[in-house]
C-alpha cells in the first residue's frame, strides 16, 4: 500500500485512463490525455503458482498503433490480499522499441497488482499503469494426468510408495517377532 501510495505520489496531475480486457487475455490501458494505450498480457494466459510466468508489456501511440520507442520502465508487483506480503520491484527496464517483458514465478495464490511507470528517455512520456493478475490455487490442468504439471501425481505417487514400504516393514517386523 505504501508502495502504492509512493508511486501515485510521484505524478501530482492525474490523467484520467481507461483498462480494457480483449477476448485473448490482453489488457489495454489507455491514456486518451497523452495519446498512449500499453498492452498487457501473461504467458501462460494464467500464471500458476510457482512455475515461470511472462508479463509483456507493449507502449504505441492511441491513434497511430505505432510503439512509443526509447522507454525506461519499472515494475512493481504486489499482492492484493492483506496475507500477501510479496513485492517484486524491478527498475532501469529498457524498452527501445516500445514493448518489454519480465520473468517471474508467482509464489503463492491469489491476486496481484502490477503497476508500471514508464517514462521515455526525453521525459515527454510518463505514464503510470495498473492491471491485475490472478494465481488460482490449482489449474485445471494440473488435474489432467498428461497435460500440464507432474508435480501433483509424482507427489501422490511418492506418497503411496511411501505408505507401501511402510505396510511392508510393518509386517516384516511382526512375521519376525512370531519366528523368534
Amino acid at each position: 500500500m505504501l508502495t502504492t501510495l509512493s508511486l501515485i505520489t510521484i505524478f501530482p496531475h492525474v490523467s484520467p485512463v481507461y483498462g480494457q480486457v480483449s477476448t485473448n487475455g490482453t489488457k489495454a490501458w489507455l491514456d486518451r490525455e497523452h495519446n498512449i494505450k500499453i498492452l498487457f498480457s501473461s504467458t501462460p494466459a494464467q500464471p500458476t503458482i510457482g512455475s515461470p510466468s511472462v508479463l509483456r508489456f507493449t507502449v504505441e501511440n492511441l491513434q497511430t498503433g505505432k510503439p512509443v520507442t526509447n522507454l525506461l520502465a519499472r515494475v512493481v508487483i504486489l499482492g492484493v490480499a492483506s496475507n500477501q506480503e510479496t513485492a517484486f520491484r524491478l527498475t532501469n527496464i529498457s524498452a527501445p522499441y516500445g514493448d518489454f517483458s519480465i520473468n517471474i514465478i508467482f509464489p503463492d495464490m491469489g491476486s496481484y497488482q502490477v503497476i508500471a511507470r514508464i517514462t521515455s528517455q526525453t521525459h515527454d512520456v510518463a505514464l503510470l499503469a495498473s492491471f491485475i493478475v490472478s494465481v488460482p490455487a490449482i489449474q485445471q490442468s494440473t488435474l489432467n494426468l498428461f497435460g500440464g504439471n507432474y508435480i501433483i501425481w509424482v507427489n501422490l505417487l511418492m506418497a503411496a510408495v511411501a505408505v507401501v514400504v511402510s505396510i511392508l516393514f510393518l509386517f516384516g517386523k511382526k512375521k519376525k517377532n512370531k519366528s523368534g
